[in-house]
């Protein structure tokens, strides 16, 4: 073979190299466009699913309702003769007007629902100073109260209830609030704690806490979303403590022979 041939098969092979590289670059191109529109395509239906998220929770908001107490507690309790008609008259309150725990007449709070959407399975509880939970006085199973409505709440005494001043729905706000009395949070604004739990349309589960004064109105404490794995409201935390820890049976002994 002389140096033409030599050349001419060199520049075929070069032709077929460059055409390679060429093929190559092209199937290159093809596979990296080929990853950039899948990982497009995943961006895209991650944002299109973030969106749907969004927008759930954007209608989930401005249709939540949010109960909260609207008039002084109102009832029945101590006996007092009055100086100027002689009669006998009953009042939910202590001549220092302070509410009188002892007392087994109902009394009612009128709830609002300051919310847009309706609120289920409201279940509440006004907590007091004693230590015996039979001298709360508790309602379950109230509702629904419809966006921007009022209702009447009855609450009683109950022998069923289990749940003491420092249990709590979301793990910070007690049932009552024991801690010293201070500049920003007086005893004078304590004379009880009204904790209601309530559901919205999805089955969400939220919690408001306000502190009863001496003056008989309401100071919000906290409005919030009750967190947990699961959530629980205040009838079923009070159906978890009835029901006590679980325990595991002992282990079986089987006699093993000699």
């Amino acid at each position: 073979m002389n140096t033409a041939d030599i050349i001419g098969v060199f520049n075929v092979v070069a032709q077929f190299a460059v055409a390679g590289v060429a093929v190559w670059a092209v199937w290159a191109s093809l596979r990296a466009n080929k990853r950039q529109i899948e990982a497009n395509e995943i961006q895209i239906q991650k944002q299109i699913a973030e969106n749907r998220r969004l927008a759930t929770e954007e209608r989930q908001h401005q249709n939540r309702p949010i109960v909260v107490p609207g008039k002084e507690v109102w009832g029945n309790a101590v006996t007092y003769v009055s100086m100027e008609t002689g009669k006998a008259n009953e009042s939910y309150y202590g001549s220092d007007g302070r509410i009188d725990w002892s007392w087994r007449h109902e009394i009612g709070i009128n709830v609002h629902n300051m919310g847009n959407g309706p609120a289920f399975n409201v279940h509440c509880i006004l907590y007091g100073p004693e230590n015996v939970c039979q001298s709360q006085f508790v309602s379950w199973d109230n509702g629904p109260i419809e966006g921007k409505g009022s209702f009447d709440i009855i609450l009683a005494h109950s022998s069923d209830l289990r749940l003491f001043h420092d249990d709590n729905i979301d793990g910070k706000h007690p049932l009552y609030d024991t801690s010293l009395d201070s500049p920003t949070n007086p005893w004078s604004n304590r004379i009880a704690c009204f904790t209601l739990t309530y559901h919205d349309l999805s089955g969400k589960r939220y919690v408001s806490v306000f502190h009863y004064t001496l003056q008989h109105r309401w100071v919000h404490v906290a409005t919030e979303e009750i967190p947990g794995e699961p959530p629980l409201d205040l009838k079923e935390l009070n159906a978890q403590k009835k029901q006590g820890p679980k325990l595991s049976a002992p282990p079986i002994i089987i006699a093993q022979g000699n």
